[in-house]
């Protein structure tokens, strides 16, 4: 049994004193959610982004085997990178299941490759970029990450538009263009590391 302070009567709280109480807390887990992603995706934003950047640049002027082989190196330097440097210590509670989404997006690309049959390995690389601009896309919208859904889907426009206007430079505009929104978004990101987060 509690006993009730002398004179006064106990009243239980009620739904709009709920409201309130959440709607204070909202802030505090908004800004959680937000250095969480923040520390978890700043680095390897910026490692694919150079990667994309790279990649682009040298399937576009290394001619044959070369460039395929040196690209599909960047990105591989990429992806050790995204594995070596994330926080461990950082999880965000949805990590899991978006990072298997992820995971097997990009083993079925080539059954999408397969399935679209690009005239070219030019047209084959920006096409794969459109796919994966296209995960970012959703990625950041399941997660509620707009700046990441907005890169994906700038990359994609770029890709569309580069098509259709500028094919020979498609693979370029949607490397350089992805690339570098990428990187500067996981530099914008790493500036908790300074102690200036947003």
């Amino acid at each position: 049994m509690t006993a009730e302070p002398p004179g006064e009567k106990f009243q239980p709280p009620t739904s709009a004193d709920a409201s309130r109480i959440l709607a204070g807390l909202s802030p505090v887990t908004q800004r959680s959610r937000r250095l969480a992603r923040d520390a978890m995706l700043g680095r390897p934003l910026l490692a694919w982004g150079l990667a994309w950047a790279a990649g682009a640049v040298v399937y576009q002027f290394v001619a044959g085997p070369a460039g395929a082989a040196l690209g599909t190196a960047a990105c591989a330097a990429a992806a050790a990178a995204t594995w070596a440097v994330r926080p461990r210590d950082v999880r965000l509670g949805s990590e899991r299941r978006f990072a298997l989404i992820w995971v097997v997006f990009l083993a079925i690309s080539p059954l999408l490759v397969a399935v679209a049959a690009p005239a070219n390995a030019h047209i084959m690389v920006v096409f794969l970029a459109s796919l994966w601009a296209v995960a970012m896309l959703l990625y950041g919208l399941g997660l509620q990450d707009l700046p990441l859904a907005a890169v994906g889907l700038v990359t994609l426009v770029v890709a569309a538009a580069a098509r259709i206007f500028a094919p020979r430079s498609a693979l370029l505009a949607v490397g350089m263009a992805g690339g570098l929104a990428m990187a500067a978004l996981g530099v914008w990101r790493m500036r908790w590391r300074t102690g200036r987060p947003r």
